[in-house]
């Protein structure tokens, strides 16, 4: 098994350039796994069978699951071609392979590795085997919304900062039994962004649970048609359908989209209650982007009762509006339906004529803006068969509708990593795991097996580290470290030493102005394991009068220092990047503002000597005319006699041309 497993890496390291655990995305023309997914996962139990869909066309090898628990190796059982159902303007077409797992595989969430001719497909977090076939009775889930990865909120860009729920996942994960995670939408900002699609890849997949993602409007932004959606956006890179469902031990998760406009087409409901309908001994939760409900509270009635009460698009588009609520009314197995896009906790309880309920949870962004008196966070939620569906608040907080999701704004917890996955590093400087009762944080770190594991050492805030548990992945190495993030500090796990301070460069600058914000793009790189800050020392005549720190952005090298002028006088702006290592660079940058309406002074002149008087000269017999100070009419200098002269000549010669032609016209 280690064998094949190294061969598999071997394969990898020939076929691809860059050598880290982010992973790389495949060029337009070349295979990749469509389903399934590390946020559409495939349940199976051992000795059962699944499907998986390629998009273009491999002979596979060999494929293995792999977990940080076990490796299992798969036999292939059968090759066709695949077709999904996406919308009713458009089928996804590709290859289906289906792979059996042997029946003394292990429970757990694996890797799919398929090695074929032209290299290696993989998938993390992609199966959950099972003998179970998933919980009973109760699950805790944990839901995540409007994400927006591409934009910038709070000073960091929403990509950056998102890092913070790697480690409050994880942690709950194993403090706390959650079973899986859920997207409600809006995970990117721009739909056609694919960078970001590939941050939310590498962010996303780290989370060592089960995961379930579907679109929002931003997801939906600028993007032409589904089959821009599926083939070249969102479902290149999330899930491939816009609808969908997940059937989980005794629960089921539905996906409905409610697309650009805040509510799904008629197809979307007419397949929804077939759904329902046919799993009638699972409780339902449905899962949308847009809420129903406008605001928390409880509503019963009739549909024309609460249509005063129901989201905006919704109401407009009532014909769907009616019929989704017809359908909750009717299926006494829907139990919650979970939602976003407002931004904000807003909690409803729809109770039907037989007097069951259902909760109609909507949750904050996890890092987009909000409302005044709301947060970034994310909700935890336990959810039983019966219908029972509970907030829990870690920590002890008192829930109310308004207020139920986990305030992430105290979480300062990045990670960062260089080009190659051979330095991986989390910094903090904050106690709001704390303040939820989190002593004990999981933070992974994902390395580059090029390296041989007991090369990597950790560096940093070595006492906040309580224990480490190490793990050979196939592809990449896992090092899980349990640490107290009480007080500020970073951890390195690297296989080398930074000893070299980063790079400054500095574009031209824009031109300063009193009391008008001046933006300074800095683009600080650093060659070994990142840079940890980027602040300025501003002074003016010569005094220290700030310091201004830098705001990261969605480039990763790229900062933004901004200062507003309020005072005249000569200033001199410091620059200093600090990489992870504690090595700095510096660039210093000078200009003077001077007042426009102050004076300029004028030079004072050197005195001159007093001449010594010469002795009068003897006086004449006459007395001469008064010297005037400027030359009389009748006083011709130097320069004005050669002009006239000049004129004279010039005269002379046009009389004699003119005397010329007037004898030549006879």
């Amino acid at each position: 098994m280690r064998i094949a497993l190294v061969l598999i890496a071997l394969v990898l390291l020939s076929t691809q350039a860059a050598l880290a655990y982010v992973p790389g995305v495949a060029a337009a023309t070349e295979p990749y796994i469509v389903l399934p997914s590390y946020l559409y996962p495939v349940l199976v139990k051992p000795g059962e069978s699944f499907s998986v869909v390629v998009r273009g066309e491999i002979t596979p090898s060999q494929a293995m699951l792999v977990s940080h628990r076990s490796s299992h190796p798969l036999a292939l059982e059968e090759r066709g071609r695949a077709e999904l159902f996406i919308d009713p303007t458009y089928t996804f077409r590709g290859q289906q392979l289906r792979f059996r797992v042997p029946s003394d595989a292990a429970d757990g969430l694996y890797m799919l590795m398929i090695r074929h001719e032209r290299g290696l497909l993989w998938m993390p977090n992609a199966v959950i085997v099972d003998r179970a076939g998933g919980p009973r009775e109760s699950i805790r889930i944990v839901h995540v919304t409007d994400t927006h990865f591409g934009a910038e909120q709070g000073g960091y860009p929403n990509n950056f900062k998102h890092t913070r729920y790697i480690a409050l996942l994880n942690t709950l994960v194993e403090k706390h039994n959650v079973k899986l995670i859920v997207y409600t939408g809006d995970l990117i900002d721009v739909g056609t962004d694919v960078q970001s699609y590939r941050d939310f890849f590498s962010a996303t997949s780290q989370i060592m649970a089960p995961q379930l993602a579907l679109t929002g409007n931003h997801d939906w932004s600028q993007v032409v048609d589904t089959r821009s959606l599926v083939e070249m956006y969102y479902g290149r890179y999330i899930v491939p359908f816009v609808a969908w469902n997940f059937s989980y031990g005794d629960f089921m998760f539905v996906a409905i989209d409610t697309k650009f406009e805040g509510y799904p087409e008629m197809w979307q409901l007419d397949w929804l209650e077939r759904t329902v309908a046919g799993s009638p001994h699972r409780a339902v939760i449905i899962l949308m982007h847009h809420p129903y409900f406008s605001q928390a509270g409880t509503y019963k009635g009739k549909p024309e009762d609460i249509r005063g009460s129901v989201y905006s698009s919704w109401r407009t588009a009532w014909e769907q509006g009616r019929r989704f609520i017809e359908i909750v009314e009717k299926y006494k197995n829907i139990v919650a339906v979970l939602a976003g896009h407002v931004h904000r906790d807003a909690d409803a309880i729809y109770e039907r004529a037989d007097g069951s309920r259902v909760h109609f949870i909507t949750t904050v962004t996890s890092n987009h803006g909000y409302p005044a008196g709301f947060y970034w966070g994310v909700k935890l939620l336990e959810i039983r068969r019966s219908g029972e569906v509970r907030v829990l608040i870690p920590g002890g907080r008192s829930y109310s509708p308004t207020a139920g999701s986990i305030n992430t704004e105290s979480f300062l917890t990045f990670e960062l990593r260089d080009s190659r996955s051979t330095a991986v590093s989390w910094f903090w400087n904050n106690t709001g795991f704390a303040d939820v009762g989190i002593e004990e944080v999981v933070l992974p770190f994902y390395l580059n097996k090029t390296v041989p594991m007991d090369s990597y050492r950790i560096f940093g805030s070595q006492n906040s580290v309580r224990r480490v548990e190490r793990y050979d992945l196939g592809l990449y190495y896992l090092f899980k470290v349990y640490a107290d993030l009480r007080s500020p500090g970073k951890l390195t796990i690297a296989s080398y030493e930074d000893r070299t301070a980063p790079r400054i460069e500095l574009p031209a600058l824009p031109t300063p102005a009193l009391n008008r914000p001046f933006v300074i793009m800095v683009q600080a790189t650093d060659e070994g394991w990142g840079v940890e800050s980027v602040f300025a020392e501003v002074k003016l005549d010569g005094k220290t009068v700030a310091r201004v720190n830098a705001l990261r952005t969605v480039e990763p090298s790229q900062f933004r220092l901004l200062y507003v002028p309020r005072a005249y006088g000569v200033y001199e702006i410091v620059i200093r990047a600090v990489d992870l290592a504690g090595n700095a660079a510096e660039r210093s940058i000078k200009f003077s503002l001077e007042d426009p309406e102050k004076p300029t002074p004028s030079p004072t002149p050197s005195p001159t000597p007093t001449p010594t008087p010469a002795p009068p000269p003897a006086l004449p017999t006459e007395t001469p005319s008064p010297i005037s100070p400027m030359p009389t009419p009748t006083e011709t200098r130097s320069g004005d006699n050669m002009l006239l002269n000049v004129l004279i000549v010039l005269l002379v010669i046009a009389l004699a041309a003119g005397a010329v032609i007037a004898f030549l016209r006879r």
